[in-house]
């Protein structure tokens, strides 16, 4: 029965001193705050006298330790509608997901953090960290900086006509009824274009021989300004204007060749289909002498204005624009 109680009365003297060393802390912390002449201003009704003294305590505790604004102590207001901290101008509900003291101390522990990595992100601080450090800051320049490189890796080649970036080479087979006196003319065409925006800056270069005796072969170098097929492969019809030379060269029998060459513009309409790299296209050109196009001897002589069709395959660049 004595060691009974001996092992109360020492349990008894324990607990008070357990209480005793925590009341001392917070008092302790209080009368530091008293010394200071600010505390946490109480308007919240549902703060009993401990609950508020561990909050206060709490708080200049934390105010102290983060280097804090020691007269800059938020309020705890409660209401019938709510809850809620004020402080540095704003107000910090008071959401009741713990106890009241609990919040409010997680509230003040927050603001003082973000506080510090505001300070932390700071330009200037940046700067005053880095010159002291012996580490000299660049100075931003007026101008916009640089956009960022592209790092999506496109593909080189088209997938779509819309796509490609048009222009290349073409052969085809062209006929010119040259006149009355001359008859056909027949032979092959090359054309070559680039695109310049929308519009396709080339040249022609075309050989063209008759059957009729004297034979004779008209051979024309001309550059070209298109729009549309059969260069662009998205586009069905086109059109081209073209600006050069041609050149008359007869063989009469048993004589030296003769030539003449005049200047020439030329107006023509196209029609193509596209297969991909390769297209297929037809077109009607009308020819425009700008001199008379005949020989001295023989009397032979081209029509000042004549008309041609062509036929072709065209090869299309398919790299992307």
């Amino acid at each position: 029965m004595a060691g009974a109680v001996r092992f109360f009365l020492k349990k008894r003297w324990k607990a008070r001193a357990y209480g005793l060393a925590s009341g001392t802390a917070v008092w302790l912390v209080s009368a530091a705050g008293q010394a200071r002449g600010a505390h946490v201003e109480n308007r919240c009704p549902r703060l009993s006298s401990a609950q508020y003294d561990e909050l206060d305590a709490r708080v200049l505790l934390l105010v102290e330790t983060d280097a804090g604004d020691p007269n800059d102590l938020p309020a705890v207001v409660c209401t019938r509608q709510g809850a809620w901290v004020e402080w540095t101008g704003r107000r910090f509900e008071i959401l009741g997901r713990g106890s009241l003291v609990d919040e409010v101390v997680d509230i003040v522990e927050t603001e003082l953090h973000q506080g510090e990595r505001q300070a932390d992100s700071d330009p200037k601080t940046v700067e005053d960290a880095a010159v002291a450090a012996g580490q000299p800051m660049l100075e931003h320049g007026a101008g916009t900086p640089p956009a960022a490189p592209d790092t999506v890796q496109h593909a080189r080649m088209a997938v779509r006509p819309a796509d490609a970036r048009g222009g290349g080479i073409s052969a085809g087979f062209e006929t010119e009824l040259v006149s009355d006196n001359i008859g056909l003319a027949l032979g092959p065409a090359f054309d070559f274009a680039g695109t310049v925006g929308p519009l396709l800056l080339g040249g022609r270069e075309g050989f063209r021989f008759t059957a009729s005796s004297p034979q004779m072969v008209f051979m024309d170098f001309e550059g070209s300004l298109g729009y549309g097929a059969p260069f662009n492969p998205d586009a069905r019809f086109g059109g081209v204007l073209r600006f050069g030379a041609e050149w008359m060269v007869a063989y009469p029998e048993g004589n030296s060749s003769q030539a003449v060459v005049v200047p020439v513009a030329a107006l023509g309409f196209r029609v193509a289909h596209s297969f991909g790299l390769v297209g297929l296209w037809f077109g009607i050109d009308s020819r425009l002498r700008l001199s008379p196009l005949s020989l001295r001897s023989g009397g032979q002589r081209a029509s000042d204005v004549s008309g041609s069709l062509t036929i072709g395959v065209v090869f299309v660049d398919w790299s992307r624009k």
